[in-house]
């Protein structure tokens, strides 16, 4: 499966949600995620564009795979995603990375409200998301089959974002956005970095 995303900053998610309503589309509820992110030190998997997480959405687990972002504008990549049973399995999937050589890097906290499109938008998923030490965002995501889908599928998003007023698309990832976060509120502290600094 390849996943076609289009990703907006916005500064009020309840103008959005009152657009989304009023193009048909339904929630399907809240959730509050946790998603913790792995990386491989000797490969660097930030420089390689991939992407190895564990999701918690409330009693909910999965490990995803990401592949490398394959357009300049939109979010396009190979996803492979597994459920985990439980929490414990999810621990044991930790061990086994862990084995494996990977380190945590960080846990990237959000509330998602989660919107199906009707009619012809059925196959649009749409994400409210208010991240933690980041902000809120719009996120636009159809799931493709083939590499021929992909095309019809971002203009489809495209055109759902002018329809819906969005503008300024990024593919930062929000794991990237509260790296660099923390690493501004770091620089901007008074005291500085505190990297080598023993607690």
């Amino acid at each position: 499966m390849i996943e076609v995303e289009l990703k907006f900053p916005v500064a009020s998610l309840e103008e959005i949600r009152s657009h989304l309503q009023s193009l048909g589309a339904i929630s399907e509820g809240v959730s509050v995620q946790a998603d913790e992110y792995f990386n491989d030190p000797k490969r660097n998997y930030a420089k390689l564009d991939i992407a190895v997480r564990i999701r918690q959405s409330d009693d909910e687990f999965w490990l995803t795979f990401k592949g490398p972002n394959l357009d300049p504008a939109a979010k396009i990549r190979k996803e492979i995603e597994m459920p985990l049973n439980d929490a414990l399995a999810a621990e044991q999937m930790r061990g086994v990375l862990a084995g494996m050589g990977l380190v945590s890097v960080a846990k990237v906290m959000k509330r998602r409200e989660e919107f199906v499109g009707c009619d012809d938008l059925s196959s649009v998923h749409f994400c409210l998301d208010e991240v933690t030490e980041v902000g809120g965002f719009v996120e636009l995501e159809l799931v493709v089959e083939s590499q021929e889908g992909v095309e019809p599928a971002k203009l489809k998003l495209i055109a759902l974002a002018d329809q819906l007023g969005l503008s300024g698309s990024t593919r930062t990832s929000y794991l990237e956005m509260l790296l660099e976060s923390r690493e501004s509120t770091l620089t901007d502290s008074p005291t500085g970095p505190r990297e080598n600094q023993q607690e």
